[in-house]
């Protein structure tokens, strides 16, 4: 009977211990989710980031060709 009263006790603790670990693990989770989503978040922000860089330097090569070409048309046109 000593046997079973100590397996009894045994488990009676361990479900003890999980319930009273159980709200912090479930911080510990939040809080791992909650980095996760903000690294996700930076990362889109990085790469938004890049692509504006990009299009905008295209932006400055499409009007300074433009510019270029509209200069060789004038000098073309204008008489000497």
């Amino acid at each position: 009977m000593a046997a079973s009263s100590r397996a009894l006790t045994t488990v009676v603790n361990t479900n003890a211990l999980d319930v009273g670990l159980a709200p912090s693990i479930a911080m510990g989770m939040c809080y791992v989710a909650m980095a996760d989503s903000l690294g996700l978040a930076m990362g889109n922000a990085v790469a938004n980031q890049q692509r504006n860089q990009v299009l905008a330097g295209a932006a400055v090569a499409q009007v300074l060709s433009l510019i270029i070409a509209a200069g060789a048309a004038g000098a073309a046109g204008s008489p000497s």
